[in-house]
């Protein structure tokens, strides 16, 4: 009776939970939207001497680009659960279903539509995933696993959400992408409408900066903090043997605060500990791919060193308009310090560096003890979900809310679908999935 109880009790906190979830998720939907109406738009910029017109396609361009980040999110984590073998990751990635199926409807809400039967099957779609991932929520409240046919219908789910995901990422940054001001006059409900018409039925048949790899968002609300303090003068001699000739900018107080050089090759952001947490160059990447990846990451690595930051490249994305993003960490006896990242662009035509970012590795470094368990990699990889192909082992330590485990770090294929699978060396359990999601940026891993 107890048990039952508990399950009982279990069952009504996630229930009220994902309830209370919805209401923020609402919430934030509406926020968003109501502060970006006047807001400039990331894809396209709106040129239209009325007003009125210009404030409504900034209020429907805002719903766009939420429903594509919305959707996209939902992709991944339908992805994730449906290769997870851990209970409570699954419960926490579920109730993220839930919240971001719930953002899609609102968003797509708050566009000018026209009724289809495309729309009302992504609807449908994207109502019957909400509903699926509660009924889910409630039955590992009980204490009950995912069958392989849950798993199964997870997967197909995830393919739907992957084909309506590329679709609307598609549209809203295409030139038609526009609902006020692409010459069809007020009330128009736009392309999307007609081009949703298009969308192949196969799509919703239920049987997808990169230049960001693992963890690379994993300090946004983090801030910068010093031990000492340089004067910008001296900071301006650091940047001056670093970078040559600079002119002192401002101070910038944004989650710490940093000196702003002019150089003659770019801009360096320069802490109050003299380390340089960021560099953008003027000239972008232009040209043909001369440079390899390996050759990119050499280049990375070594710009690095001059900097100061004893680190290795880790995580390369494909390249992306002449530029290849290398993903350089702290390695300690073969392990990862993902917490230590620091983030290179390099002109694959030239083979110079032409951005940098810092800000993790500032923010983390320590003296880091890399104490690796007693797991062994053929134990650990029996949490990995059977039905996933292993094409690269690593050992990583990571962060999670708060805390650092040292994982095997799995680098899985499940057909074209890419996954990252992190398992403590120490338990055997799964502590997080990454899946590769690709993007007009490329390849990003969430």
């Amino acid at each position: 009776m107890i048990s039952r109880n508990n399950s009982i009790k279990n069952f009504w906190t996630i229930f009220f939970g994902v309830i209370a979830l919805l209401a923020i998720a609402s919430a934030i939907v509406i926020g968003v939207v109501a502060a970006n109406k006047i807001a400039f738009m990331r894809m396209s910029v709106v040129d239209d001497e009325n007003s009125y017109k210009v404030s409504q396609e900034n209020g429907y361009r805002s719903s766009l680009y939420l429903a594509c980040d919305s959707m996209k999110n939902l992709d991944a984590n339908l992805g994730k659960i449906a290769v997870s073998n851990d209970t409570a990751h699954q419960t926490q990635m579920l109730a993220k279903v839930v919240i971001h199926a719930n953002q899609v409807n609102q968003s797509l809400s708050n566009l000018p539509f026209a009724e289809s039967d495309k729309l009302a099957s992504c609807q449908k779609f994207v109502n019957q995933t909400q509903d699926y991932a509660t009924y889910l929520l409630g039955k590992l409240s009980r204490g009950e696993a995912l069958t392989a046919d849950e798993r199964v219908a997870l997967k197909s789910l995830d393919a739907v959400a992957t084909n309506l995901y590329d679709f609307l990422q598609e549209y809203a940054s295409s030139d038609s992408g526009l609902f006020m001001t692409n010459g069809n006059g007020l009330n128009n409900v736009g392309s999307l409408s007609d081009s949703f018409d298009e969308v192949d039925d196969n799509a919703f048949a239920y049987e997808k900066l990169i230049y960001d790899g693992p963890f690379s968002d994993s300090i946004e609300e983090k801030v910068l903090k010093t031990d000492k303090t340089v004067s910008a003068e001296e900071g301006g001699k650091i940047v001056s043997e670093l970078f040559g000739e600079n002119k002192f900018v401002s101070e910038i107080n944004n989650k710490g605060s940093l000196y702003l050089y002019d150089t003659q090759a770019g801009r360096v952001y320069l802490t109050k500990n003299g380390k340089v947490a960021q560099y953008e160059a003027y000239n972008e990447a232009s040209g043909q791919v001369s440079v390899d990846c390996d050759k990119c990451i050499a280049v990375a690595e070594e710009f690095c060193r001059k900097l100061g930051y004893d680190v290795k490249g880790v995580w390369i994305s494909k390249t992306q308009d002449f530029v290849t993003y290398v993903n350089c960490a702290t390695v300690i006896d073969g392990v990862i310090v993902y917490p230590d990242l620091i983030k290179v662009a390099v002109d694959c035509a030239s083979g110079e560096v032409v951005g940098m970012e810092a800000r993790a590795y500032l923010i983390n470094h320590c003296d880091w003890s890399v104490d690796f368990g007693d797991v062994t990699q053929s134990d650990a990889q029996t949490a990995v979900d059977g039905a996933l192909k292993v094409t690269n082992v690593a050992k990583a330590l990571i962060e999670k809310n708060g805390e650092h485990y040292v994982c095997y770090e799995f680098q899985c294929q499940d057909g074209d679908r890419q996954y990252y699978v992190y398992v403590d060396s120490k338990t055997g359990k799964e502590v997080e999935i990454f899946k590769v999601i690709s993007n007009t940026e490329g390849y990003t891993v969430i």
